[in-house]
């Protein structure tokens, strides 16, 4: 069951970035039908041209003139268009805006993102002098690559907790379910080491899935769109973060936080495994849990209780979240939400750990 399931998982991981590009076509200028892979490499080509422009009156003097046309020129400043219209958010006033439009339009919209947000003094106080680090005008630079990993990280998540769910919902319950808890009460090392033992395979297991999960659709994401811009501002990718790093150590970021939410979903799910002395039991509930953020969303005017359900880790890993500027304060020091995050899911890890191990060398076996 383990090996068909991580073979069937890490499969749709890889068919995830695939997915755009299959069964896609397009009409050229000309006449011609290209397919979406086609279509994929000369938008690609045509960005990497470029890339390393300052996004400044020059190069949009140059989009705005060419997207006035109906010719192959206005292909070549796609890219630029749609980043162009991802900070105003009108395709009309991406056609007219100058630069000193453009980032006074990205200034709006930070602000009303923060008003909508519910920011605190101190929490846009924050963010302007993390504004202040970033470089402007923006370096445009071809990402595709890493905006595929963005873009997949929210399925990827699902895919991790499904699959921990699948192979770990036995691992304690079926000593009861096949009875063989009366023979680990006799054995020589008794329960403890035993629990310690198996609460490390798990946590194992877990890492290593996400490892291969994370890894595999990274190197499919590469293998279509190219590994260019690891090293340029996040703002590249994001216009509206206000994050001042790079793409690749957003990447980075995001690959610790999955392991450290692959441990919390293993020690979770063996926790209730102990509990509930039942697989299905477990399978449903962490899938009922799943279900259930996909379907709620709290809104932002319930600041406290939308930022907690936005902690969470079937909700964080998502990809608006590297915008979602609403900080914890610990002790004077404010934390974002992946460093809280790391944090609270580090402690829960610990506490259900311990949880466990009470539970389960307390356990006595009742006569059947």
């Amino acid at each position: 069951m383990v090996w068909i399931a991580c073979a069937v998982t890490l499969a749709l991981c890889a068919g995830i970035s695939l997915s755009n590009l299959l069964g896609a076509s397009y009409i050229t200028d000309d006449g011609e039908e290209i397919s979406g892979y086609e279509m994929m490499k000369m938008s690609r080509e045509y960005a990497r041209d470029l890339s390393g422009r300052a996004i400044d009156n020059i190069l949009l003097s140059e989009m705005q003139e060419a997207e006035g046309k109906e010719e192959e020129s206005a292909d070549k400043y796609a890219a630029v268009y749609s980043y162009v219209q991802k900070i105003t958010g009108d395709s009309k006033e991406a056609l007219t805006a100058d630069e000193a439009a453009l980032y006074s339009a990205r200034r709006n919209n930070l602000t009303r993102i923060w008003r909508e947000q519910m920011l605190t003094d101190g929490e846009i106080t924050y963010w302007l002098g993390k504004e202040k680090e970033i470089e402007t005008p923006f370096i445009y630079a071809y990402a595709d690559g890493w905006a595929d990993v963005f873009d997949n990280i929210y399925a990827l998540n699902f895919m991790l907790l499904l699959l921990i769910a699948v192979c770990l919902s036995n691992v304690f319950s079926m000593e009861h379910v096949r009875r063989t808890d009366q023979l680990i009460l006799c054995t020589r090392c008794g329960r403890k080491n035993l629990y310690h033992a198996k609460i490390l395979a798990g946590i194992t297991f877990g890492m290593i899935l996400a490892v291969l999960l994370f890894s595999v659709s990274v190197i499919t994401s590469i293998l279509i769109y190219g590994s260019d811009g690891f090293y340029a501002a996040l703002q590249a990718v994001l216009p509206l973060s206000s994050r001042p790093v790079s793409v690749g150590r957003a990447v980075m970021t995001l690959f610790v936080l999955f392991i450290i939410v692959s441990i919390l979903y293993s020690i979770a799910t063996m926790f209730l495994s102990e509990c509930l002395k039942n697989s299905a039991g477990v399978m449903g509930v962490l899938a009922g849990g799943m279900v259930f953020t996909m379907l709620v969303d709290i809104p932002y005017w319930l600041r406290i209780p939308s930022q907690l359900y936005d902690l969470l880790p079937t909700t964080l890993l998502i990809k608006w979240q590297l915008w979602d500027d609403r900080l914890l304060s610990v002790l004077g020091k404010h934390l974002t939400n992946y460093q809280s995050a790391a944090i609270a899911y580090t402690v829960m890890s610990v506490l259900l750990a311990a949880a466990g191990g009470k539970l389960y060398q307390k356990y006595q076996v009742n006569a059947r």
